[in-house]
């Protein structure tokens, strides 16, 4: 299953090449586009590098990437050198903060060329139920500084979701923002193959350990059907940590180590067979800029899905694709488990919808529409 998505995206794991962490080339007649990451992670995968690379194949893109962590290492300074070396069309700064944001934006701009934000969450408000470390990460002053300097002086703002692109319209209203679709499906890119027959029903959720309290609205439902159903079992895959009100249910629950690219991300959940994947979110005012991505991933991996019964889901997932829940977590749980016909049919209807409305040659065709707006 991995070799097919390597050999489908042409292995999209970054590689340093040269003055770049990732260095896609040698389209004389494609436009230069320099990204300036926060990490080279899933959200730039997920924005950038799946329908650029497509892009690049196509020969109408030439890439060049670097993380906040390589501009650190490479030194102040370090972007003049790239701007002269890559020569780049475009600059898009994806999450970007520190080191050196708000400099490198106006160098860019004394040069001539565009700047595009992009965000996908709302950043310049971090709540604090997102955990200490993430707070302190996210929240530091120079980098809310940096990233608010960045929004207010780009030649445009890219937002994940209409939610997040009306929130920063307002704090910004002078600024352009534009919104569009965000993970693009990749269900054609992934080998699904049926689960095999077991004894053992099996829920998961997928998600990082900044989604700690969303997890936590399932987990007595949870607790109940693992109590329930002595053959249940359940298991967490991402950094995110096993609930301690489930810990005592033993081997019956586990933990998925988290895997070293998005590729290998998508790859394993593929293949982990679960029968429910989860989707819990509370009701804040920061998950509602959020986009759609955990149902589209499990959408896109063949797993039928339970989501809280918020905007961004309600708005996303079509009708008989999967399960709503307002509060009781338990009667659709059950109803899932029970019922493995609705649960295919709910994976091929979502299938369907996901395939349409979020495509890759949806969000390459945004991406060029973005580009040919700023030059």
């Amino acid at each position: 299953m991995r070799a097919l998505l390597h050999r489908l995206l042409g292995r999209i794991e970054p590689a340093v090449t040269g003055s770049f962490e990732i260095h896609l080339g040698g389209n004389p007649e494609g436009i230069n586009v320099l990204v300036f990451t926060e990490h080279v992670n899933a959200t730039y995968f997920i924005s950038f590098d799946i329908p650029l690379r497509s892009l690049h194949a196509a020969g109408k893109v030439n890439l060049a990437v670097a993380s906040q962590k390589h501009v650190q290492a490479s030194g102040s300074g370090c972007w003049e050198r790239w701007a002269d070396e890559f020569r780049p069309d475009v600059i898009v700064m994806t999450r970007y903060g520190q080191p050196h944001g708000a400099v490198i934006l106006d160098a860019f701009h004394r040069r001539g060329v565009p700047v595009v934000y992009h965000i996908d969450d709302d950043l310049l408000e971090v709540p604090d139920l997102l955990g200490a470390e993430i707070c302190r990460r996210q929240g530091a002053d120079d980098v809310i500084e940096a990233r608010s300097y960045l929004l207010a002086n780009c030649d445009l703002v890219y937002a994940s979701t209409a939610h997040l692109a009306a929130t920063l319209q307002v704090r910004f209203p002078r600024q352009r923002v534009f919104h569009g679709i965000y993970a693009p499906y990749m269900g054609e890119m992934i080998e699904v193959r049926e689960p095999p027959a077991r004894a053992h029903p099996l829920i998961g959720y997928m998600g990082s350990k900044g989604h700690q309290h969303d997890l936590e609205l399932a987990v007595p439902a949870l607790a109940r059907l693992l109590d329930e159903r002595p053959t249940l079992e359940f298991e967490v895959f991402g950094t995110i940590r096993m609930p301690l009100a489930l810990e005592h249910f033993g081997a019956r629950v586990r933990r998925r180590p988290v895997q070293r690219s998005y590729t290998e991300f998508l790859s394993a959940l593929a293949g982990l067979g679960w029968d429910i994947g989860l989707a819990p979110l509370v009701d804040v005012p920061f998950n509602r800029c959020k986009a759609p991505t955990k149902y589209i991933e499990y959408t896109a991996c063949g797993i039928p899905v339970v989501a809280s019964k918020v905007s961004l889901y309600e708005q996303a997932m079509p009708e008989n694709g999967g399960l709503l829940v307002d509060q009781d977590w338990y009667t659709p749980i059950l109803e899932f488990l029970d019922d493995p016909q609705q649960r295919r049919s709910a994976v091929k209807v979502s299938q369907m919808h996901c395939a349409s409305k979020y495509s890759v040659k949806i969000l390459q065709q945004q991406l060029t529409a973005i580009f040919d707006s700023v030059k």
